[in-house]
């Protein structure tokens, strides 16, 4: 099996990159806009918190990992060298974030812009297309997320519509059935009345035949 500190220093490794990217993003914006407000910005600040927040979840566990490896290198098949190796990864993954937010706390001072300087205008330009394609991007795939919770929720109830559909139809297959047996119990109950109400006058004819005879008296 490969080792599940390397997998997931891998992915730190990968969203360090992804931070990085992000940060000059934000600092790019940062020295072109007029306000601290500006939602460019602010949408770059928020997804470079997010993004550092993540990253130090995965250095914690990290940490975790190597403390338990540190007490036994054998059982983990590691040198001493392979333990500080991952010591001073995160260690300097620590301090890259650290850096990034002790600068996004305190904002550098903006640089003045010279009407004349054509390649800090191409550069600027390029860099404001580029962030903007990534801000387009990611609300394209924010908007993406939305309708795939909208299309699972509208699966569910299709799914939620059609069990109701079918319980409805056990039930008047049901109700079907108890109306032919409340119509058979009610046919034969007008048969047994009637063959009652046959008994009674026969019965009552019999009484009356036996009042008509002449008693012998003994």
């Amino acid at each position: 099996m490969e080792d599940p500190f390397l997998i997931v220093k891998s992915q730190v490794e990968d969203a360090l990159v992804n931070a990085t990217n992000l940060f000059e993003s934000w600092k790019r914006i940062q020295q072109t806009v007029s306000s601290p407000r500006n939602q460019e910005l602010l949408w770059t600040a928020d997804e470079l918190n997010s993004s550092l927040e993540a990253i130090e979840l995965d250095i914690e566990d990290l940490e975790e990992a190597l403390q338990a490896a540190q007490q036994n290198p054998s059982q983990f098949n590691l040198t001493v060298n392979d333990l500080n190796n991952r010591k001073s990864f995160l260690t300097q993954s620590r301090n890259t974030i650290h850096n990034m937010r002790k600068i996004m706390a305190n904002p550098p001072s903006k640089k003045p812009y010279s009407p004349n300087d054509q390649s800090s205008s191409s550069s600027y330009q390029a860099a404001r297309q580029n962030d903007n394609s990534l801000f387009i991007e990611s609300q394209q795939q924010h908007q993406m997320m939305i309708m795939q919770d909208q299309d699972q929720h509208l699966d569910a109830i299709g799914g939620t519509l059609v069990n109701l559909k079918e319980i409805a139809g056990t039930m008047n297959r049901e109700i079907d059935d108890q109306v032919i047996l409340l119509d058979d119990l009610g046919n034969q109950v007008d048969r047994s009345e009637g063959k009652l109400k046959s008994a009674m006058r026969r019965v009552t004819t019999i009484l009356k035949q036996e009042e008509g005879k002449p008693h012998i008296d003994n």
